[in-house]
């Protein structure tokens, strides 16, 4: 396992090495105010980066025996549940729009977590989506797409 974990990582760290010289050679748009071509490709060049530096260290550094392990029943149920959200989620999406398409995903996502509590499964999701919705919106300026909301917001 240490060996193809070792593989993966610098079969990971080259990919990640392209990409990021691709990300380096985006053009910019010379708007002032305005997220550039290169933001997001960069944080998930970053974040590639950092998970498959953390594969290679764990593959080189000495440990016990791994333990198999195996998923319980509700675990399992619960990964298909959100797994069943999140494709209803993305196919809806484009039609609906962000905010009407998260509020009942996030709740849902809440419910399939263990919260029970119907106020704060209502004000979280509408909180957690209108958050989002205005950090891309005013913080990145990245419009999501209104969907149903068009013209309202």
């Amino acid at each position: 396992m240490k060996q193809r974990n070792l593989i993966a990582a610098l079969v990971l760290l080259a990919f990640s090495g392209g990409y990021a010289y691709m990300t380096a050679n985006l053009p910019d748009r010379g708007i002032e105010n305005m997220t550039e071509p290169s933001f997001f490709p960069w944080i998930v060049t970053t974040l590639l980066l950092t998970l498959t530096s953390i594969l290679l260290v764990q593959s080189l550094l000495p440990s016990q025996a791994a333990a198999a392990w195996t998923l319980s029943a509700a675990a399992k149920s619960k990964v298909a549940q959100v797994l069943g959200l999140f494709a209803v989620y993305v196919a809806v999406l484009p039609s609906l729009g962000f905010l009407v398409a998260s509020v009942p995903f996030f709740g849902g996502m809440m419910a399939v977590y263990g919260e029970r509590r119907p106020l704060w499964l209502v004000l979280g999701s509408i909180g957690v989506s209108v958050g989002l919705f205005y950090l891309f919106r005013l913080g990145f300026t990245i419009y999501l797409p209104v969907g149903v909301l068009k013209g309202m917001i």
